[in-house]
């Protein structure tokens, strides 16, 4: 059995590493992978019955086909950070557990405490096993954090859809206060440039969940991943579970787009100036709130009187929502400046299709930060009122953003509409000054049979005719739906 490495501290960026290997779908098949006594005895029993538990059926499958991540990583994948909350209340230490052994040392260590805290990155049937089978936790809690990524396991990177597929469980509000567990969304903007193909292999290789990927343009480096945090805790118990997502780059947003102050920037002794110039995952951000706890605070962190880690999560769930809109309004104020470059075209159909999708996106970020209020409303049991103003205030902020987007729109329709109103407009005139040609032409080759070249140049002025006909009754613009790809 290993012995699980302690840290004296938790300051660890966790950068995410950029791929060096393509990743193969298969390459562990012919390495023998144990059975899942979780996977067969509770997720496989239960399917039958709870059929919304078929992405997590499918996903500790080894034989599943279709996952464009790497098999290895969905099968093996070991990363949990365990912290022990001594008696004093406040932890000094954070085990890092890279094997299920390490994770059974790390937790059978230390019986002198008031809680235990379980913060994992990433998720695999490896994971899954270890906290399902040890805390004997209910395989919703898994299914509801992996649910919606069966829509991209393909390789896609969003789907149309901005709702999860049917057999997802739809949760009653009575459930979700009752629930052991709650999960919230978000998502993360990323400066990743090689276009589609790049992004969606560091979701293949350095991922092992595959959520939904927002990209403005295939042209720019403006990348939004979709991640979720995952909170478990029963009421009476002093063991809590929390599921984060992975980097997929250390590369922060922008550098022209000025981060939102989070929950690190309160380090100021601990966090250099080149430190916040990386990506910072939500797992260090959730370790940094936890040591930044007072000892009563710490004690009482597993109340059943307050939901486990909530405001932190609501924290993040804000900054990145912040983050979202900075580049939405920066872009907007491009595009109307006309600050372009290569990348940057000075073109009404590239700037139309760069509105029409963060109007899209602005959307679905609303409905995601909604849904994170509406989760921490129906918990109840925190002092969430700062909360719930700052949510407010950044909803009416993206209601905002939307109606310029819209009045964007509206003006690049209307300066499309006007080059090809004047390009109609010569065509117009073009095809009218063969009108009295065609008249005069008809009228002597029917009074004069003689006259037969002028009939054949009336003939040939038809199409200019019927063009301006068309143009004129029937021709609608291009950009005629403003909202519309």
């Amino acid at each position: 059995m290993g012995t699980p490495e302690v840290l004296i501290s938790a300051n660890d960026l966790e950068k995410g590493q950029l791929p060096h290997e393509k990743h193969d779908q298969h390459q562990v098949q012919g390495r023998s992978i144990s059975r899942s006594t979780y996977h067969d005895r509770v997720v496989g029993l239960k399917l039958r019955h709870r059929p919304w538990l078929e992405s997590l059926h499918q996903f500790m499958s080894p034989n599943a086909e279709g996952f464009a991540i790497n098999l290895a990583k969905r099968m093996s994948h070991f990363d949990i950070k365990v912290i022990h909350f001594p008696r004093s209340g406040k932890p000094i230490s954070v085990i890092k557990c890279s094997t299920p052994e390490d994770f059974e040392a790390a937790f059978n260590e230390d019986k002198d405490r008031t809680g235990t805290l379980f913060i994992a990155k990433g998720i695999s049937r490896a994971m899954i096993e270890a906290l399902g089978t040890r805390f004997a936790l209910e395989p919703e809690f898994f299914a509801n954090h992996l649910a919606g990524s069966e829509l991209y396991r393909m390789g896609h990177r969003e789907s149309l859809l901005f709702r999860a597929p049917a057999r997802t469980p739809r949760l009653l509000p009575d459930y979700i206060r009752k629930a052991p567990f709650y999960t919230v969304e978000f998502r993360r903007p990323y400066y990743i440039e090689g276009g589609k193909e790049r992004v969606l292999q560091l979701r293949g290789t350095e991922t092992s969940t595959p959520r939904g990927v927002q990209i403005v343009h295939q042209d720019l480096p403006d990348v939004f991943f979709g991640e979720k945090i995952s909170v478990y805790k029963r009421k009476g118990s002093n063991i809590g579970i929390i599921l984060t997502d992975q980097l997929v780059s250390d590369i922060p947003p922008s550098s022209h787009i000025p981060s939102p102050v989070n929950l690190l920037d309160d380090d100021a002794e601990t966090l250099s100036s080149n430190d916040r110039q990386h990506q910072v995952s939500s797992r260090r951000e959730l370790i940094s709130w936890i040591q930044r706890l007072p000892p009563d605070e710490a004690k009482a962190l597993f109340s059943d009187h307050s939901q486990l880690a909530l405001q932190p999560v609501l924290k993040i769930v804000e900054n990145n929502s912040v983050m979202f809109l900075a580049h939405t309004r920066h872009i907007m104020t491009r595009i109307l400046t006309r600050h372009c470059d290569a990348q940057f075209p000075d073109s009404i159909l590239f700037f139309l299709h760069i509105s029409r999708s963060l109007h899209r996106y602005t959307h679905e970020q609303q409905r995601l930060l909604r849904f994170a209020l509406d989760i921490a409303t129906l918990r109840g049991g925190d002092n969430i009122a700062e909360q719930k103003r700052d949510f407010t205030s950044l909803a009416s902020d993206m209601d905002g953003a939307l109606k310029a987007l819209e009045e964007d729109v509206r003006f690049l329709v209307g300066e499309a509409s006007i080059r090809e109103g004047k390009i109609v407009g010569w065509v117009s005139k073009f095809a009218a000054l063969f009108l009295p040609v065609s008249l005069l032409a008809t009228i002597l080759s029917i009074s004069d049979t003689g006259f037969v070249r002028w009939a054949v140049l009336g003939g040939l002025s038809v199409p200019f005719v019927l063009i301006s006909v068309y143009f004129m009754f029937f021709w609608r613009p291009t950009f005629f739906n403003s909202l519309s790809s």
